[in-house]
């Protein structure tokens, strides 16, 4: 029987793939992509815009944009999610779409404000992706009890535990937000977790 496969690279937006397959026990291959073998035409063929993650599913279609590879997951693997009739299930896709919208994107904003703006004004629009991110991690720390959906463990915690890693100042962050601290303790702990990072040397 054919795996996934993961296209990505170690400490970027791959990790859900592999944390949420890791979570599912499921077996996947990871395959690394370079910045240079991204921009290559036969990797836009798959991705467009040059970006990583891409999920090749067993039958061989792909899948691109983290939303879309752990919407994807969830609906294969239900263990991963609240039942799809619950209400916890739309807080997961609430959250999912907010994490995406104003933390994933935001850190890219701020880090690469120029790719979004014109130089003179470039600097402002990293400043407002930060304040975004800020008052999407303020709201994320008045819920999380101990996860985003309460006591049991989901997809979205996952996708959370991911972003939090790629923050330059994670003191400065964490030092009003004692809920996400302790939240990302915990997700440290995480068996699919520490395989996914084992597996990196991370």
């Amino acid at each position: 029987m054919k795996k996934y496969i993961v296209m990505g690279r170690p400490r970027a937006g791959s990790l859900i793939a592999e944390f949420l397959l890791s979570a599912a026990n499921v077996e996947y291959e990871f395959k690394n992509i370079s910045i240079e073998e991204a921009e290559q035409d036969e990797f836009k063929s798959i991705s467009p815009f040059s970006k990583i993650p891409v999920l090749v599913c067993p039958d061989g279609q792909t899948i691109f944009e983290t939303v879309a590879i752990v919407t994807h997951l969830v609906e294969k693997f239900p263990q991963l999610a609240p039942d799809a009739s619950s209400s916890d299930r739309n807080l997961l896709w609430q959250y999912l779409a907010m994490i995406a919208t104003s933390i994933y994107a935001g850190y890219h904003r701020q880090f690469y404000s120029h790719r979004y703006a014109p130089k003179d004004v470039a600097k402002d629009v990293g400043k407002l992706a930060a304040q975004d991110r800020e008052t999407a991690y303020h709201y994320i720390n008045k819920k999380l009890s101990p996860y985003l959906l309460g006591k049991n463990k989901s997809a979205v915690d996952y996708y959370l535990y991911m972003v939090t890693r790629w923050d330059p100042s994670i003191d400065k962050l964490l030092k009003d937000k004692s809920s996400l601290d302790k939240f990302i303790s915990q997700m440290k702990e995480d068996d699919a977790v520490k395989k996914v990072l084992t597996s990196h040397n991370l």
